[in-house]
């Protein structure tokens, strides 16, 4: 399939600048062929709108380059002064040509002559009232002029101001990525060197295997604004997979409600795993015994409610760690999707709870 051409915008500017002088013509053909016709008057109505083509022909040509002027002087619609000096300058030098348009069509109407004696006659002859249209309609054309350009200008100020905005959220969104992901690396490595120092070759080894699939995640995400969330779930999996080589049997997760997650729904890289760590961090790692980590999805309305909760251990301290905290995964959410998602942690039952709410459907 071949591609089309681009219409340049001056010409794109021609047309229009004709189409609604070609409007402008037609209707002023109806009205004097409606008022003619009353008089008697046998003339065609296509004879009365070529005498308004005739009539409106300089005009016609002022407004094209008066938006020709204006598209190379940006500058000069900087400000309402300037738009105003430059309407009255607009209104001296083209009033004169204007009137003689007129007076070509008084000619025509009229079966005489183009001659500049008969153009003066007709100035000589007119009225008030025809000075007055010839003031309204260069006004008008002078309207449309500078309203079409500045609404281009703005247009394409906001379209600036909004890549400008995306930049700076992508720049923003790469730089929370680029704190996760040493801080994913720093704290599998550490439980990877628990398990060396254990001398266990064989977890290590496992360790670093597992760790490997979960770094080619990791990378392939990085590239990526959006991942469905069943592949974030089995990245979690694996992660806790993982941390099972170290822990044992005392880490116990129970996941529930993951077969909501067919509908395809999507969610930043890396979201759901922080929580899982922080949840880990503050249960098992404050004690001796069984974790109770819980990871549930549910829906709620249009939005998908994620729980992540642990048990509260007051008398023990969670070990260091180089954790981003809730107000990075907030700060994604809100890059993502700005207030339609939310994080929010309460204390209840002796645990602790961070739920997650997503839209259910998102663009990936």
């Amino acid at each position: 399939m071949t591609s089309l051409v681009p219409v340049p915008s001056w010409l794109r500017a021609l047309a229009l600048n004709f189409a609604l002088w070609a409007v402008l013509c037609a209707l002023a053909g109806i009205t004097t062929y409606g008022d003619a016709a009353h008089y008697g008057d046998t003339r065609s109505y296509w004879r009365m709108t070529l005498g308004w083509w005739c009539g409106y022909a300089a005009m016609m040509v002022q407004s094209y380059l008066l938006y020709l002027v204006y598209e190379g002087r940006p500058a000069w619609l900087a400000t309402p002064r300037r738009i105003g000096a430059g309407y009255l300058v607009y209104i001296l030098l083209c009033w004169p040509s204007a009137m003689l348009g007129l007076a070509l069509r008084r000619c025509i109407k009229l079966d005489r002559a183009p001659t500049p004696a008969n153009a003066w006659a007709y100035w000589r002859a007119a009225d008030k009232f025809e000075w007055f249209v010839v003031f309204v309609l260069l006004t008008m054309a002078f309207g449309a002029v500078a309203a079409i350009l500045l609404w281009r200008r703005q247009r394409r100020q906001d379209g600036e101001l909004a890549q400008a905005r995306l930049s700076l959220e992508r720049q923003r969104l790469a730089a929370l990525r680029g704190q996760l992901e040493p801080h994913f690396m720093f704290n599998t490595l550490s439980a990877i060197g628990a398990m060396v120092r254990t001398d266990d070759k064989r977890l290590a080894l496992d360790g670093l295997e597992r760790l490997g699939d979960l770094l080619a995640y990791a990378l392939a995400s990085s590239e990526r604004d959006w991942i469905d969330l069943r592949r974030e779930l089995r990245f979690v999996q694996d992660y806790l997979d993982l941390q099972r080589l170290r822990f044992g049997a005392r880490l116990a997760v129970r996941i529930e409600g993951g077969e909501l997650l067919d509908d395809d729904i999507a969610c930043p890289p890396m979201l759901l795993q922080p929580l899982v760590e922080n949840a880990l961090r503050h249960d098992l790692e404050c004690h001796a015994g069984t974790s109770d980590v819980a990871i549930g999805f549910f829906r709620d309305g249009a939005q998908l409610l994620v729980r992540v909760s642990n048990r509260v251990h007051a008398s023990a301290a969670p070990a260091a760690g180089l954790g981003i905290g809730l107000r990075g995964i907030r700060a994604r959410l809100r890059l993502a999707y700005g207030d339609a998602a939310s994080l929010a942690t309460v204390r209840e039952a002796g645990a602790f709870v961070a739920e997650l709410r997503i839209p259910r459907t998102a663009d990936a």
